[in-house]
């Protein structure tokens, strides 16, 4: 039979145990409010610290060359024979010699991406919660030459993307996102850019209205850490003094050393991509 002392120790360990979970609880709670709050408060804010600008191109410029004489001589004025008019005689009409315009062959035509009409994007399967996360912003700038007879001479400048101003759908991903991922509270990684080295797949002439795909290869730096990537891109031209198009890729994120040190529930392959608006200029 089981004394007093011993029925009260039995009591006691319910006590004991629920004591036990509820620290548990408690701290596993205290940690994780604490870990959220380290977040909002060092992931900033997401407004940008300048406006968006990327380095231009510049529109090739010609030359034209008057020709000169290359020597100088005296001319000596002949006296010719006056010619005697007959009055009864007929004058035949005058021939008229058709003459043709030459069309002009179309000029480069220098675009700069219209920031508040694009909008670049990243989009990565994450396990916890599963879905995929989806960043937008409309901080994109860049430049784009088109050489409409030959098209080889088009050139894609630097596009320049603001990191800082990525928002998805969760307030708190975004502050981890800034504070932690990709760090742009710091001024020296608020910006990425990608630059182009080459165009592939380009046709041999553009017109107005049409829609042309090809590749454009190139560098991209985040974190301080450059790897080539490779955009396949579409763009229509709109008409004269629009392009519109949209350009996508796939990088590694461990290439860039995001989220490498511990599980984060992130899948490896992020989808990147801009859609773009882009107005004629004359620089």
């Amino acid at each position: 039979m089981k004394t007093s002392k011993q029925k009260g120790q039995i009591l006691l360990w319910p006590v004991i145990v629920a004591f036990l979970a509820g620290a548990l609880v408690g701290g596993m709670i205290g940690a994780v409010s604490g870990i959220f709050l380290f977040i909002r408060t060092t992931g900033g804010t997401a407004e940008p610290s300048v406006p968006i600008s990327a380095p231009t191109l510049a529109l090739p410029t010609v030359a034209d060359v008057a020709e000169e004489p290359t020597a100088t001589e005296e001319v000596v004025a002949v006296a010719e024979p006056t010619a005697v008019i007959d009055p009864t005689a007929t004058l035949a009409p005058a021939t008229e010699v058709p003459t043709e315009t030459p069309e002009p062959t179309p000029s480069p035509v220098l675009y700069r991406i219209v920031p508040e009409e694009s909008q670049a994007q990243f989009a990565v399967e994450e396990t916890f919660p599963a879905g995929i996360a989806v960043g937008t912003t409309n901080q994109i700038a860049g430049d784009i030459l088109v050489d409409f007879s030959n098209p080889a001479n088009s050139q894609v400048g630097t596009i320049r993307i603001n990191l800082r101003t990525l928002q998805t759908d969760d307030a708190d991903r975004d502050s981890s996102i800034r504070c932690c991922v990709l760090k742009t509270v710091e001024d020296r990684y608020e910006f990425t850019d990608f630059v182009p080295t080459q165009i592939i797949g380009l046709p041999e002439t553009i017109t107005v209205g049409e829609t042309v795909v090809f590749q454009l290869v190139g560098d991209l730096t985040l974190l301080e850490t450059t790897k080539p990537a490779t955009f396949d891109v579409t763009v229509t031209v709109t008409d004269e003094n629009t392009l519109s198009g949209r350009a996508t890729t796939v990088v590694t994120r461990s290439d860039y050393g995001l989220l490498v040190e511990a599980y984060h529930g992130v899948f490896e392959n992020v989808d990147v991509s801009f859609d773009f608006v882009a107005r004629a200029v004359n620089e």
